[in-house]
């Protein structure tokens, strides 16, 4: 089992709900991804820090998310759903 832990906090779960319901099931399907192994299927998001990641889900969009290597916790920062 991964240590990786993704935080479902409210502005996740704003974020998910928002999405059509067709993108909701990639997008749930990304986040158990990430809990495996965040650098695996993410790519630097802008200036490469190690931390600020971004991943798609299909067609549907993209993730922003911050990984805590200390913490292991992963952190949404914004979903951009390209629809």
């Amino acid at each position: 089992m991964s240590e990786w832990r993704f935080l479902r906090t409210p502005h996740t779960i704003d974020q998910i709900a928002g999405l059509p319901v067709e993108a909701r099931l990639p997008a749930l399907e990304l986040i158990d991804a990430l809990e495996t192994d965040p650098y695996a299927i993410t790519a630097p998001y802008g200036e490469d820090d190690g931390l600020t990641r971004a991943a798609s889900f299909g067609d549907w969009g993209t993730m922003v998310i911050l990984c805590n290597p200390i913490t292991k916790r992963i952190t949404l920062l914004a979903v951009v759903w390209t629809g």
